[in-house]
């Protein structure tokens, strides 16, 4: 059970994160409280991890409300939205950062049922099942916030070889992302995507201050979170930004390089 002291009193945005936990999701956390914003956020198994953010922020005075909850779970995940509403009195932004990866490679005929079921669930129907709960009060504010976490190419439907669940959940949600955008932009909510590229291990939970070599970390992809999240960013709706080092820049030139090289009969050498 997480331990945590009384709570004080809102009075600043509110932002809940799926997720929050561990990983990209802690990293994200983090860097909202630094960004000023209150942080409800969902953690499942990583209790210790959840209650060093508890013991960060309370160190830091800021205000957090951690949710222990297992989101495939319909209901727990209705309730966790319903929870932290009743903690602050209003959620500002929605990050959905929690969604299932299956690590083994395989072909998608080989996919279990189950295996294949989270990916749908964990990435849109979890979406869904708390985004209905936030989005009531987001109108009635006339502000509101909502940022989906995809994967390389998922705004362009790119596909992924060994990995084509995972890779057809994250393009569903960001066209459910970008739906939402042109619903919604009449009542202040604006709704983007951020596709993270290969920050690895413990990188993921790390800031960008924290960051030990040239190594991407979670801060990278999470102040671009916090970016949307923030009043200023109002005129950004609907977008897919890919947060990965310039990756597609990097295999351009890479091709590039190639093709010269095979043309010239020497190697292509930068000027």
């Amino acid at each position: 059970m997480i331990k945590q002291k009384g709570a004080k009193t809102v009075t600043r945005r509110v932002a809940f994160v799926s997720g929050g936990g561990s990983g990209l999701g802690k990293a994200t956390v983090r860097t909202l409280l630094a960004d000023g914003w209150a942080v409800a956020f969902t953690y499942h198994r990583s209790e210790q991890s959840a209650q060093a953010i508890v013991d960060e922020s309370q160190a830091l005075g800021f205000e957090v409300f951690p949710i222990k909850v297992d989101l495939l779970c319909k209901d727990s995940a209705e309730s966790a939205a319903k929870s932290a509403i009743a903690h602050f009195g209003q959620i500002d932004a929605f990050v959905h950062n929690f969604g299932p990866f299956v690590f083994e490679r395989k072909r998608l005929a080989e996919y279990s049922e189950d295996d294949f079921e989270k990916m749908l669930t964990g990435n849109i129907r979890v979406f869904w099942w708390l985004y209905r709960h936030f989005v009531p009060g987001m109108r009635a504010g006339q502000f509101g916030r909502i940022v989906t976490f995809g994967s390389d190419g998922a705004g362009l439907a790119m596909g992924w070889s060994h990995r084509a669940a995972y890779a057809a959940a994250k393009a569903g949600l960001a066209s459910l992302t970008r739906s939402v955008a042109r619903e919604e932009r009449q009542f202040g909510i604006t709704a983007n995507m951020v596709c993270p590229g290969d920050v690895r291990g413990r990188n993921k939970e790390l800031t960008a201050d924290e960051r030990a070599g040239n190594e991407p970390v979670g801060g990278d992809v999470s102040r671009m979170v916090a970016f949307y999240c923030r009043e200023s960013s109002r005129e950004l709706n609907g977008t897919v930004t890919e947060v990965n080092g310039g990756a597609d820049i990097r295999l351009r030139d890479e091709e590039n390089s190639v093709q010269a090289e095979n043309q010239n009969g020497t190697k292509a050498v930068d000027a």
